[in-house]
């Protein structure tokens, strides 16, 4: 795993995003800005490592949004969009019957539910297939101890589970997530046991 580069990416603003609503399993389209966010990202990857990405792999949840995201980013950066692959471990933490819904709207319908999932700090899963913090992190280790040394990948995936991958790249429990950012104009590099933060800006050509 630390033999590996993994340029790891969130999906653009979307809809649901803005309407502050957890999408987790179910998906939203990307809005204006979310698609000139995925081109600025596309376009820093260029930057960084050529046209075509030479040498890279992109990869990609298989949810929509990031999977829109990922085509945008290829496009930008001269990559084939047929060649990128769904990766399942890369898709966002299961809300179960609260996927779609706001905060509000979940305190309004269940309400001791919503209290004691509060109160335990997010540790318990959501009603209905929901998934844990716990879950969401065994899944980002199982998907860092499947790729082979030297793999070099541009990975699009979510806020929630892209959070986890780096705690648990970084060897940090999973609670160590819950204050990290989770940008959709900038992505991370991590290599050689380490976290970095790479600027996106979105200007008048990654806007198209």
């Amino acid at each position: 795993m630390r033999d590996c580069r993994i340029l790891l990416l969130r999906h653009g603003e979307t809809l649901w995003n803005r309407e502050g609503r957890m999408q987790g399993w179910r998906d939203s389209p990307l809005t204006l800005k979310g698609i000139a966010q995925a081109r600025a990202c596309g376009l820093r990857l260029r930057e960084l490592l050529g046209p075509g990405l030479p040498g890279h792999r992109i990869v990609s949840s298989p949810l929509g949004r990031a999977w829109q995201t990922a085509v945008l980013v290829a496009e930008t950066c001269g990559c084939d969009p047929r060649a990128i692959r769904h990766e399942p471990l890369l898709r966002e933490i299961s809300w179960g019957a609260w996927d779609g819904m706001t905060a509000a709207e979940i305190a309004a319908r269940d309400p001791e539910r919503w209290r004691q999932r509060l109160r335990s700090g997010f540790a318990e899963p959501p009603p209905d297939g929901g998934e844990s913090p716990g879950q969401l992190y065994d899944r980002a280790c199982r998907w860092l101890a499947s790729l082979s040394p030297g793999t070099k990948l541009v990975a699009v995936a979510h806020g929630g589970l892209g959070r986890m991958l780096r705690a648990a790249y970084l060897g940090l429990p999973p609670e160590a997530s819950r204050d990290m950012e989770q940008p959709q104009d900038a992505f991370y590099l991590l290599e050689h046991g380490r976290v970095a933060r790479i600027e996106a800006a979105v200007t008048a050509m990654s806007q198209g």
